[in-house]
């Protein structure tokens, strides 16, 4: 019989921009390519896939060199083991969202770091992610892709649509605790309408929370006619708020502002969670699509980087 042939790094490159386009505006998808003159994507083999939303201590575990007694300090002062064959470190390919401080130093040679950032964030955080929003029960076939932002007319920022069918407030936000993978307590919960039991009828999920982007959704609600109940014309406004839910990453007091006068009830979960959970969804993808390969997700803060100020010299 014979063995299934290992993927190499153009069919795993292949699969992660199947999901993550590469956009030309974004970090270079090829972010570090091995510069060996017979280096051959189509050849080379993967064995390990590392992901990390920023490149860590233990992400260069993964992808650096291995650790070499020899060089420790004082190592003469010690009798050395005797010394066996070091086993091959596996082929490796890594992604990074954020790779802007990786040491190209570091990489253990025949190593792939690609990477997304902008895409990254329109299709696996708080954006247009229609993974987050299936789970989340909105449905898809009639939601609205939010696009335009700081003067790029094609970025996606998010998706907002009708739930299946209408959820208690509570219940809805309780949800998102469960898919994010933290507690209610670590989210940021403002609660819109004064009724305990009011009705969430309609989701956005956002990647921008300000005041233009708060009254553009409702907006988008209103032409759709999704949260009409009838009143007063001059509270329309505020009839649809009160049956939303905006979710996003990080709180802003424009955004927040504006939804407080809608009634409308927002939940934030934090840039880094979303990025995480970005993460956490593309390893599960890459584990049923080469399920012979290991796969290493990292959840680690980065060391933030200090540089050393330029000394001046005396004229």
């Amino acid at each position: 019989m014979q063995r299934p042939k290992k993927p190499t790094h153009a069919s795993v490159t292949r699969f992660i921009a199947s999901i993550i386009p590469p956009k030309a505006n974004d970090v270079p998808f090829l972010y570090h390519v091995p510069r060996d003159p017979r280096y051959d994507p189509e050849t080379a083999a993967v064995e390990q896939i590392v992901l990390s939303v920023t490149p860590t201590p233990a992400v260069y575990k993964l992808i650096g060199y291995p650790h070499d007694v020899d060089n420790e300090p004082n190592a003469e002062l010690t009798a050395p083991p005797p010394r066996s064959p070091r086993p091959r470190p596996p082929r490796t390919l890594c992604f990074l969202h954020r790779p802007f401080t990786l040491d190209r130093r570091a990489i253990r040679a025949n190593t792939l770091i690609f990477s997304s950032h902008t895409s990254f964030d329109e299709v696996l955080t708080v954006g247009y992610n229609t993974a987050l929003a299936s789970r989340l029960g909105i449905l898809l076939d009639t939601s609205i892709c939010v696009q335009g932002y700081k003067g790029d007319a094609e970025r996606k920022i998010g998706i907002v649509g009708e739930v299946a069918a209408p959820q208690q407030r509570d219940v809805l936000v309780r949800r998102i605790q469960q898919v994010f993978g933290g507690t209610t307590e670590e989210l940021l919960v403002h609660e819109g309408a004064e009724e305990e039991e009011e009705e969430i009828r309609v989701v956005a999920i956002m990647n921008a929370f300000g005041e233009d982007e708060v009254r553009r959704v409702v907006e988008l609600v209103k032409e759709r006619g999704w949260c009409g109940d009838g009143g007063e014309d001059g509270d329309e406004d505020g009839r649809v708020g009160k049956h939303m839910l905006y979710l996003t990453g990080q709180p802003r007091v424009g955004g927040m502002q504006a939804a407080t006068a809608l009634g409308m009830t927002v939940v934030c979960v934090g840039h880094r969670a979303a990025e995480e959970w970005g993460i956490r969804y593309l390893a599960q993808g890459l584990r049923t699509a080469f399920p012979g390969v290991r796969v290493e997700d990292v959840y680690e803060e980065e060391i933030p980087v200090v540089r050393e100020k330029k000394k001046k010299v005396a004229v």
